[in-house]
């Protein structure tokens, strides 16, 4: 059982860091979800350093 907490881990920050990305209109691209995977509970503080998407008015 013990070995499969930092997969969890692992898989929690992913949806985690989509969960703050999606708050902070940051569009997921491939790479940012290539990079979300490969370094994953990393990639948290990542997301709040991009910078957000402007939001279009009219």
């Amino acid at each position: 059982m013990s070995t499969y907490v930092p997969a969890l881990i692992w898989l929690l920050s992913g949806f985690v860091c989509l969960y703050i990305a999606k708050r902070r209109n940051v569009r997921p691209t491939t790479l940012w979800a290539m990079l979300v995977a490969v370094i994953g509970p990393l990639a948290i503080p990542l997301v709040f350093a991009a910078k957000p998407e402007k939001l279009k008015q009219g």
